[in-house]
């Protein structure tokens, strides 16, 4: 059987698609900023996103349970992250965009740090 190149043009392309379809972010209300304060939970700091579990200040009465999730270590890292940005117990103020179903998931904006530094994950 013989395999033309525009068949396997085609057959990369298809293989490709789902590396597309990874970095699409419409779950998230691009529109809408929330900001929250409290403590971290967990800090992940691994591909494919850097991730952080946050508790929110009982403001309410009540305590939330966020997971923010992050760009890549490489991307924030150059945008003055590391691995040691963020501990376990930290209190933070943190922007996100949350998610449209109104759970308690977002992709991360920016974070004030116990220090006061602002890092960005989006410009």
């Amino acid at each position: 059987m013989k395999i033309t190149a525009p068949a396997l043009a085609f057959l990369a392309v298809l293989g490709a698609a789902p590396a597309f379809a990874h970095h699409a972010f419409n779950m998230y209300e691009n529109d809408r900023y929330v900001t929250l304060t409290g403590t971290v939970k967990t800090w992940t700091w691994k591909n494919p996103h850097a991730m952080i579990d946050f508790v929110t200040d009982p403001a309410t009465g009540k305590t939330d349970t966020w997971s923010v999730e992050c760009s890549s270590p490489n991307i924030i890292g150059r945008r003055g992250w590391s691995m040691d940005s963020l501990h376990v117990g930290d209190h933070l103020t943190l922007t996100l965009h949350p998610m449209k179903d109104g759970s308690k998931y977002g992709l991360m904006v920016s974070v004030i740090t116990p220090k006061g530094a602002t890092l960005k994950d989006k410009d």
